[in-house]
């Protein structure tokens, strides 16, 4: 079985290539998405291309300014090495930037069955298996336990270190990536806007409620609602603040080749 595979731009043949495969969702677009295999979506209504943490990789990383001068330099600048592997992001959609940058997060495991037709199960006994030795010792033998495991264990589900170029590097949540984001362009949009008036335009909910009295309690009863609307205030001002917070975080990381880890500097 012959693949082509693309490695840092380039293309070159392997024999041991399974069908390309990702340990986390790959974006979905037009006849071939499957509603059945996309992870929770990102916000209701979510196109199945948007419902992959690999599209907020890409989004994250066009927010990052460093890459934006990199890419501006044609290359030359503090993000040389990532973008010699991304590329320029600006001026494509990410569907055309997805087609030919796939390979940055494909799993590439050093061993694969050489037939689609094996058994599973106790029926396992002998099968033919392929082995890429150029992915050193350590790959192949990885590769082979988790192998065995799948040809022995069918039914659970592997649990196994990535083995793409550009590994996911936390269990993604797409709603945080989403909001996180969102409120971060609002920002840019509106850089004098009060953070109380981001939450209120971003839909973000606080509880109208202080001391366990809600604030519908005191209006039926015609009393004051003056401490609770400060600790309304205070409450939408505090998760702008923490979206903000993590926006930056992540498109710092970002930028050094790693998603989606909030830094602590």
């Amino acid at each position: 079985m012959l693949e082509l595979v693309e490695s840092r731009g380039q293309r070159h043949r392997s024999r041991s290539r399974p069908a390309q495969t990702f340990k986390h969702a790959p974006p979905q677009f037009g006849l071939y998405a499957t509603v059945n295999k996309a992870p929770n979506p990102p916000y209701r209504g979510a196109p199945l291309w948007k419902c992959s943490v690999f599209y907020y990789w890409w989004q994250y990383l066009r927010y990052n300014p460093d890459y934006q001068d990199t890419c501006a330099n044609g290359g030359v600048g503090p993000c040389a090495e990532i973008y010699a592997d991304f590329g320029n992001l600006y001026g494509q959609t990410f569907q055309a930037w997805w087609q030919t940058h796939d390979y940055l997060f494909e799993e590439k495991p050093a061993a694969a069955l050489a037939s689609d037709n094996h058994p599973f199960g106790e029926a396992a006994q002998i099968v033919d298996v392929q082995i890429d030795v150029s992915l050193g010792a350590e790959a192949v033998e990885r590769s082979l336990k988790e192998l065995h495991a799948q040809l022995l264990f069918p039914d659970r589900k592997a649990l196994y270190r990535s083995a793409a170029t550009y590994p996911v590097a936390r269990r993604p949540v797409l709603t945080n990536l989403h909001r996180h984001l969102a409120v971060y362009k609002c920002r840019l949009r509106h850089p004098e806007l009060p953070d109380e008036d981001i939450a209120d335009h971003m839909g973000l909910n606080a509880a109208e409620q202080a001391n366990g009295i809600s604030r519908s309690y005191l209006q039926r009863l015609g009393h004051s609602t003056r401490e609770i609307d400060i600790e309304l205030r205070r409450a939408k001002r505090k998760a702008v603040q923490h979206d903000l917070r993590c926006a930056h975080q992540l498109i710092t990381a970002v930028g050094q080749g790693v998603f989606p880890v909030r830094t602590t500097g």
